[in-house]
């Protein structure tokens, strides 16, 4: 998590289940009362405090003692029923925050963000054995509780599926009075009907946007590319969603960091060979970074200025760019298309003005099948089930960044020209010093 952050940039982390009975939150009391145990969350939160980051708290699962039902999800069990008594659950989550106020200080649990429960909408009853008005409810019970220790907390919701319920739950909160701060929703690629075009994402994102208004904050706090795929693919896809999402919604979080992550159990296959696991984590079991990871890292060197560039990003079919402005300027060439579109190389001229030509060096980083390819090497090594020490170091130097010198033309006093052809779902990254 440590080099993530100082890696990727990232900021908040977000998880399922902190109060699930693994974590060991509601314990019997004598004489039938219940005991709130914080010590396990206090140690994550901890944790994140101490390396500059925050919790994005999703608040669930449900703690056994305070459940309506016995129905569970996921290898680690944790209870997804409703409270059976909403007036106790609002207790238990105002001494919840209380306790984090002590602990952290007003100030910083200000700066964090409350989501309450986890996709009650689906599958369609994975996360959320009760209906759509029974997490209504649950939501007015919960952020009330939250607001009645603080009133300036942050908290939002409904954190469903497919961005779906997004008008309902608008409507019953203005129906109701429902103090709340922020939508949390989730999209992904191989959601129903499956990506029909390049755009779907920012689509889905704009779709949300529409029925929220301009002024509400907008959190996206899982997506990925879908596939959980190992390969330049979701490097591709990762930059392709950031750029095109850019001021419709406030936060998108990729689900998730790493591979290790048990809702199916731990699987121990160091990739994904055509199959649904291991997950779409940035990096293996292994901490072997993915080319999506790398992605996110090219992301995070770049300045925030977004330049003019011509013509659309949307203008060619699978080819798009994109530069930022900073310490240095920053061009990202993308040749991406949903699977299973057909996409074959690109070649692109791209030409920069309002540069130094007498002192300027460009140096390319390219993710593709041959660059940032641990993916890659395992499968030359003969995919391995189980890697030893060697093969880790070996895939994650199969795994790094390399820049590379980039020949360009000057074109003018002020202005170079460079071509690149990059081949399919790829993305290459030339950075101007």
């Amino acid at each position: 998590m440590f080099q993530t952050h100082l890696d990727l940039g990232f900021e908040q982390v977000r998880f399922h289940g902190i109060f699930a009975d693994d974590m060991s939150v509601v314990l019997p009391g004598d004489s039938g009362s219940l005991d709130y145990s914080y010590y396990n969350i206090f140690k994550i939160y901890d944790f994140l405090v101490s390396i500059g980051m925050k919790p994005l708290i999703e608040i669930g699962l449900m703690p056994s003692l305070l459940a309506s039902g016995n129905k569970t999800w996921a290898h680690f069990g944790a209870n997804v029923t409703p409270p059976k008594s909403l007036s106790a659950w609002a207790d238990f989550i105002s001494d919840f925050v209380k306790n984090l106020i002590l602990r952290y200080g007003q100030a910083e649990v200000e700066t964090w963000s409350f989501e309450i429960w986890n996709e009650p909408n689906c599958c369609p009853h994975d996360f959320w054995s009760g209906s759509m008005e029974d997490y209504f409810v649950f939501f007015n019970w919960t952020s009330r509780a939250i607001k009645s220790v603080d009133p300036n907390l942050k908290v939002g919701g409904p954190t469903t599926a497919m961005s779906a319920w997004i008008d309902l739950f608008l409507a019953w909160n203005k129906n109701n009075n429902v103090p709340f701060d922020f939508i949390s929703t989730h999209e992904y690629p191989t959601d129903p009907p499956g990506p029909q075009s390049r755009t779907f994402f920012r689509d889905a994102l704009q779709k949300t946007r529409d029925t929220v208004g301009k002024d509400m904050p907008i959190f996206y706090t899982e997506y990925d590319d879908g596939y959980n795929d190992a390969t330049s693919y979701a490097a591709a896809f990762a930059v392709f969603t950031i750029y095109s999402s850019h001021g419709i919604v406030d936060l998108l979080s990729w689900w998730p960091f790493s591979d290790i992550f048990e809702e199916q159990g731990l699987r121990s296959n160091p990739f994904s060979d055509n199959g649904w696991l291991p997950v779409a984590g940035l990096q293996n079991i292994y901490g072997i970074p993915k080319p999506s990871y790398r992605a996110f890292q090219l992301l995070h060197w770049t300045g925030n200025q977004i330049l003019k560039t011509t013509p659309d990003f949307y203008f060619y079919q699978t080819a798009s760019v994109f530069a930022v402005g900073g310490n240095h300027t920053s061009i990202f060439v993308i040749n991406w298309d949903v699977k299973p579109n057909p996409i074959a190389p690109v070649e692109v001229t791209i030409e920069v003005f309002a540069v130094d030509t007498k002192t300027v060096k460009a140096v390319l980083y390219a993710i593709d099948d041959n660059h940032v390819s641990a993916y890659q090497y395992w499968v030359k090594i003969g995919k391995p089930f189980y890697l030893t020490p060697d093969q880790v170091q070996q895939c994650k130097m199969a795994s790094e960044l390399v820049p590379e010198p980039l020949n360009f033309s000057v074109t003018s006093s002020n202005s170079i020209s460079f071509t690149l052809t990059v081949p399919p779902q790829a993305v290459y990254n030339v950075v101007l010093l």
